[in-house]
């Protein structure tokens, strides 16, 4: 009994030590809301091509990724805004270059009442007059549907509660740049960390209006269409989004840390390449956001030669 033991034993050994080894490595991501349920399905479709590979994916939003890569908490960082001037500062001030970054799709921020809402649309102002502290873009503020032209049975007489993300998103910093006129979020502004939770809460909520990234928004509400200035008012699709005719389109990004070449370290180089993919871009599309063209793709491969 003894020597089938042992001559198992040696077998097991043989093999370890004529069997080909496999380098086991991980990725951290840390960041971006809305980008985590899509880096989640990148994660599963990315392990039939690299099963050595482990990817652990947090999602406390946009403003936690600059300092995650700074400190080394994090390989790749999911952004849906740009990083500001100050971040990539404060970045730089801790590894002596700035992050580098690649495009990965195309998003919009939406904005979306209940279903029996009749509100047909919404300009940029009137967005500022929702959401703003001031109506420092022109008109008055909002405080009852009637405000917006609304004189549905009801409704008219109803306050505007007004949905929104936390500080934590990069969807919050992105819509006050661009829709607010520079002006502070009003107080009153419920704050949800999560876009999913929003589109719920107008869902069941008449007299909601809400905004979240367009990849998070079902058919439990109505997508309003969005005019910039005198321009027809335009729903958020692939054609209105790449041609930046909505007015609230914009590009989705991974940061990553940079080596003293420039470029990222291969494991997470090579996960940046599946990002940009046709599998990962079908991906993408499917999970509601809009792919980049086959040109945009080559400039972001270009990065990461």
């Amino acid at each position: 009994m003894k020597s089938v033991t042992a001559a198992r034993w040696l077998l097991t050994l043989l093999c370890a030590l004529t069997w080909p080894a496999v380098a086991q490595s991980s990725l951290t991501s840390v960041g971006s809301d809305t980008l985590g349920e899509l880096m989640q399905a990148w994660a599963q479709r990315y392990a039939f091509a690299a099963p050595e590979v482990h990817i652990q994916i947090r999602t406390p939003g946009s403003a936690a990724a600059p300092t995650a890569l700074a400190t080394g908490a994090a390989d790749i960082g999911p952004m849906s805004r740009a990083m500001s001037a100050a971040e990539i500062a404060s970045y730089r001030l801790r590894r002596g270059r700035e992050p580098g970054r690649i495009r990965v799709a195309f998003d919009a921020v939406a904005l979306f009442v209940h279903p029996d809402n009749p509100l047909p649309s919404l300009d940029l102002t009137a967005a500022a007059r929702i959401w703003s502290e001031r109506a420092a873009c022109g008109g008055t503020a909002v405080a009852h549907w009637r405000d917006l032209g609304i004189d549905a049975a009801g409704l008219a007489q109803q306050p505007v509660l007004r949905l929104g993300r936390n500080t934590a998103s990069g969807t919050f910093e992105f819509f006050h740049d661009t829709a607010l006129c520079n002006n502070r979020y009003r107080a009153d502004v419920v704050q949800f960390p999560g876009a999913s939770a929003i589109v719920a809460a107008v869902a069941r909520t008449p007299n909601a209006i809400g905004y979240a990234g367009l990849g998070h928004v079902n058919g439990l509400v109505r997508v309003l269409p969005l005019a910039r200035g005198d321009e027809p008012p335009v729903l958020p699709d692939a054609a209105s989004i790449v041609s930046g005719r909505y007015p609230l389109a914009r590009p989705l990004y991974l940061y990553f840390n940079r080596a003293d070449d420039g470029r990222p370290d291969p494991a997470t180089a090579d996960f940046l390449r599946f990002a940009l993919s046709t599998t990962a871009q079908e991906v993408a599309a499917s999970r509601g956001f809009i792919a980049l063209p086959a040109t945009d793709v080559a400039l972001e491969l270009g990065q990461l030669q």
